[in-house]
């Protein structure tokens, strides 16, 4: 066990300061090879925290903190969105597995399997070099308007989220691999606005918070979760408007929320991160030069994609006496402890020669992929199909329009598994009536997979758009019987569409997902999936 206390000693102000950034990786390399900005980042701010995204390999990683390690005292912390699996970090063009959404774990049901394989994904994450994961979210999606929780989120129940999420943070942290960080306090889900666009709110009673939200959270500080990650989102039951025209501040410049409630209501003794800074959750509350200072005087304590002037902005506030050295104690200690319960303070070959490899990622996410599939309608009793070698299928994907697939979002997995059952496939994106006016009657079945959820665009909505119904038109596609619509994203779908006979939720695009998929509605495998979402009338929530 490290003496945080003397290691603070030993700290320069400067030191202290850097100790409280965690830059982003992404927004300073501009071409490969070319670290200029990188070494000038580090230089100027001592940055104690990095964050990782897109697909970057081990060398790179490695590469990267070894830069920041050159002007830091203490060891370089690296964080990333592990938010369902490696895949979601290091993407499978690494050959790196997925998990499918959260949303599909809850609707797996199955806490054990998502424990072992999150001791799979800290093992593998750890050594890519990654040690701090902004994950698992703990929002609630009760809103189903909700454009940022949605399938991030595991439930729409506070019950079933707590106790699959726990299972996330007792398996991250188990060996000490990674620290795990638990999203968006005070809770994402209730609002129907994107905090990367504005400050969302949380407009629960405070008693019904304190019985959901508040609940989620003292079962993820009993199961020690590291850190907490602190969103744009304003809770006006606790708070106190800040102006007549922005009411209530977003937790992120909140000290009654981060101080009062957080440390002080709910006990929380670990490290808070604010969500990203570059927001315009953030921007548009207080201004550009004033995010940082404020973030650390109301109790934050590392600033999440800092910009390069946020080291003088808080230097200044300290030595000005606005920001007390005490507050910048406090948050230093919380990072060094952090940083202790990731181990970076031992031997790195020691860390990762006792890794070991206990479990098989990919089969663990098969298992909760398969057990997710979620039958929800089938009104026209032709689920499972039973299809003959030779048979005609007709897949329509309906997704965001100009959407570039990727081989994380890309509906292609689903179509290669029913060609290789021997299916005549023919496909169609966004299609209008004349596209397939004269496949869709010769079709033996047809295929509808509507793929729009939190996960394929930061934006304000996730209803239809008029190429989504564009086959509704005169009841169009109605008037055939052996149509199956699935939801590889929104699990609400039935909302925009209530009239189909035969529905299923996959919650996820991941190709994992949509081999499970294949094999359920194909009669290969038993659809197994409860529901973890309610909608009135339409889907009955089953956990």
């Amino acid at each position: 066990m490290v003496n945080a206390k003397e290691i603070l000693k030993d700290l320069t102000l400067d030191e202290k300061i850097g100790q409280l950034l965690c830059k982003e990786m992404d927004a300073l390399i501009k071409e490969d090879g070319n670290y200029d900005a990188v070494e000038e980042f580090a230089k100027t701010t001592k940055t104690g925290s990095i964050f990782i995204g897109g697909s970057h390999t081990k060398e790179r990683i490695k590469k990267i903190k070894d830069i920041f390690q050159k002007y830091s005292k203490l060891p370089i912390l690296v964080a990333a969105d592990v938010e369902f699996g490696p895949g979601s970090v290091f993407g499978a063009e690494l050959g790196e597995v997925y998990l499918p959404c959260p949303m599909a774990w809850g609707a797996c049901d199955d806490p054990d399997l998502i424990e072992k394989a999150h001791i799979a994904t800290a093992e593998r994450c750890r050594e890519y070099g990654i040690h701090w994961s902004f994950a698992p979210v703990v929002d609630i999606n009760m809103n189903m308007q909700s454009p940022e929780a949605n399938i991030r989120a595991v439930s729409d129940k506070a019950q079933q989220v707590a106790k699959i999420t726990a299972a996330v943070v007792r398996g991250m942290q188990s060996a000490g691999l990674m620290v795990a960080g638990c999203k968006h306090f005070p809770g994402e889900g209730v609002d129907g606005r994107n905090s990367h666009m504005t400050v969302s709110y949380n407009d629960l009673p405070f008693d019904e918070w304190m019985d959901t939200f508040g609940y989620v959270y003292k079962e993820m500080f009993k199961e020690g979760t590291a850190s907490v990650m602190v969103g744009h989102i304003a809770l006006p039951s606790y708070d106190e408007p800040m102006n007549d025209w922005i009411g209530c501040p977003p937790c992120t410049f909140s000290r009654k929320l981060m101080t009062e409630l957080l440390k002080g209501e709910l006990g929380f003794d670990g490290c808070i991160v604010s969500d990203a800074m570059t927001m315009a959750g953030a921007g548009v509350v207080v201004p550009r030069d004033r995010v940082a200072v404020e973030f650390i005087k109301a109790g934050g304590d590392i600033v999440l994609f800092p910009k390069i002037d946020y080291f003088d902005h808080i230097k200044n506030a300290v030595l000005s006496g606005e920001i007390p050295m005490e507050r910048i104690d406090d948050a230093v200690l919380r990072v060094i402890k952090l940083k202790e319960r990731a181990r970076l303070f031992e031997d790195e070959e020691e860390v990762l020669k006792g890794i070991e490899h206990k479990y098989d990622l990919a089969e663990l996410a098969k298992q909760i992929e398969e057990k997710s599939i979620t039958l929800v309608r089938n009104f026209g009793k032709i689920v499972p199909f039973d299809l003959k070698p030779g048979a005609k299928v007709a897949v329509i994907n309906l997704q965001k329009e100009g959407e570039v697939p990727s081989i994380s979002n890309s509906l292609e997995t689903m179509e290669n598994e029913l060609k290789a059952r021997g299916f005549e496939v023919k496909s169609f994106t966004n299609p209008g009536r004349p596209d397939v006016a004269d496949y869709l009657p010769e079709a033996d079945a047809i295929f509808v997979n509507v793929k729009i959820s939190s996960r394929d665009c930061v934006g304000g909505t996730l209803r239809l758009h008029y190429i989504h119904t564009a086959l509704m038109w005169s009841g169009f596609l109605t008037q055939f019987d052996n149509v199956v619509f699935a939801s590889f994203g929104d699990p609400y779908k039935l909302y925009d569409y209530p009239y189909v006979k035969n529905y299923i939720n996959v919650y996820s695009p991941t190709p994992g997902s949509q081999r499970a998929y294949v094999r359920a509605v194909l009669g290969e495998i038993p659809f197994e999936g409860k529901s973890p979402v309610g909608l009135k009338g339409l889907i009955e929530r089953q956990v």
